[in-house]
């Protein structure tokens, strides 16, 4: 497999199952669905991943149309990819009264006797994921995949 053909695979997979992975977990009890959650924040939460269904399309369709220029197409979904996932690492910082936890305020999960946010590392896993797919498509990590 060439290295723009693996790129636009990896950053698809990215697209799509970030998009279907955030309906999965968002529309539930402890997110959308939770009857403690301001009918106005619901609203906001349920165009936030429609936006995002939305952006995962245009980014995947950018990737497999006809072009003279895939790593524009590349460069662009990875862009899209990044700009969703990134704001998540510091929301909380920039909205008081928000948090990484979804869950029951004090019981965070701990590893090593420090808070830890599973979301974080998922995110961070797509994030890195994101930066390879684009490294690799845009020819900045050639020789890796052979093209």
């Amino acid at each position: 497999m060439n290295s723009t053909l693996f790129s636009k695979v990896l950053l698809t997979f990215l697209l799509v199952f970030g998009s279907a992975m955030s309906f999965a977990l968002d529309w539930s009890k402890n997110h959308l669905l939770n009857p403690l959650w301001h009918p106005h924040a619901k609203f906001h939460g349920a165009v936030l991943l429609f936006f995002f269904a939305g952006v995962a399309v245009t980014g995947v369709w950018l990737l497999w149309r006809e072009s003279a220029e895939p790593k524009v197409a590349i460069t662009a979904a990875a862009a899209l990819s990044a700009s969703y996932w990134t704001p998540f690492f510091f929301i909380p910082y920039l909205l008081p009264g928000s948090s990484y936890w979804a869950g029951i305020p004090g019981h965070e999960p701990h590893f090593h006797g420090m808070v830890f946010y599973p979301n974080l590392l998922v995110i961070g896993v797509f994030l890195a994921l994101t930066v390879i797919a684009w490294r690799i498509g845009v020819g900045r990590l050639e020789g890796s995949m052979g093209g």
